[in-house]
C-alpha cells in the first residue's frame, strides 16, 4: 500500500509526504525504481512491525476501545442525515497503519487509520465510515447522476470530501469527534464554503447532492 502513495497526489496534498514524514529513512525512496522501492518497503515495514509488534498490538485494543465509547451515537447521526438508509452489507474494518495516508477501500468495506494521527482514531474512523454510506446513498438514490463517475478521483471524489467536512462540523458529530474544526483538502477551500452554505440553507440530503453536483461541474474541479 505505502508503494502505491508514494506517487499519489489529491486535492492539493502530495500523499508521499505521509509516509517520508513518518519515516525519513525513506527520504530517497522516490529516486529509486519501482521494483527497489517495494523491496525497500517491504524489508523496512517488516523490521518495524518486528520491532514495534507489542506497542502496535496495543494500539490495536485501544483503537477498538475509543470507537465502542461513540460508535452508536455515530450511527444514530449518520441515520438522521440518510434519511435511515441502510449501510451497505460487509464487514467493515479498520487497520492500525504505520503511514499517514488513511485511506478507504469502498469495496471491500475496510479503511487504514494512522496510528499517531493528530485528529486521532475517532475522528479518522468518523469520516472513514461516513465515504460508505455516502457513495452507497449516491448510487442507489441518484444513479442517473453518479453511476459513471469514479469515486477515486473527479467530481465524485471531490464532492464526498467535501460533504465529510460538512457534516463532521455539525454540533451532532462534534460531540462525538475531538476536532475543533474540521480540515479540508487545500483545492477544496473555494468550494467547500459555498456547498456549506447550501447545506445551512437547506440541510436536506437530496436536494443538496444534485445542487452541489451541478456546483462541481461547472466548477470543474
Amino acid at each position: 500500500m505505502a508503494l502505491v502513495f508514494l506517487s499519489v497526489k489529491a486535492g492539493g496534498i502530495d500523499f508521499s509526504n505521509g509516509i517520508i514524514g513518518v519515516h525519513p529513512e525513506l527520504k530517497n525512496i522516490k529516486k529509486k525504481n519501482k521494483t527497489i522501492q517495494k523491496k525497500i518497503i517491504d524489508q523496512y515495514f517488516d523490521n518495524f512491525y518486528q520491532k514495534h509488534k507489542d506497542y502496535l498490538e496495543k494500539g490495536v485494543k485501544e483503537f477498538q476501545t475509543e470507537w465502542n465509547k461513540t460508535e452508536e451515537e455515530y450511527f444514530r447521526a449518520v441515520a438522521i442525515i440518510f434519511k435511515n438508509h441502510p449501510w451497505p452489507k460487509g464487514k467493515y474494518i479498520g487497520y492500525l497503519s504505520i503511514i499517514n495516508c488513511n485511506p478507504r477501500f469502498i469495496k471491500d468495506k475496510t479503511f487504514q487509520v494512522f496510528y499517531f494521527h493528530p485528529e486521532g482514531v475517532v475522528s479518522v474512523t468518523a469520516h472513514e465510515l461516513l465515504h460508505f454510506i455516502f457513495y452507497d446513498y449516491c448510487l442507489k438514490k441518484h444513479s442517473k447522476i453518479f453511476k459513471k463517475l469514479n469515486p477515486d478521483n473527479g467530481v465524485f471524489w471531490n464532492l464526498a470530501e467535501i460533504f465529510n467536512v460538512i457534516i463532521l462540523s455539525l454540533p451532532a458529530f462534534k460531540k462525538i469527534h475531538p476536532r475543533k474544526s474540521i480540515k479540508s483538502y487545500p483545492e477544496h477551500k473555494i468550494t467547500l464554503p459555498v456547498l456549506r452554505k447550501y447545506w445551512q440553507k437547506l440541510p436536506k440530503i437530496d436536494e443538496w447532492l444534485v445542487k452541489s453536483y451541478d456546483y462541481l461541474e461547472r466548477k470543474r474541479l
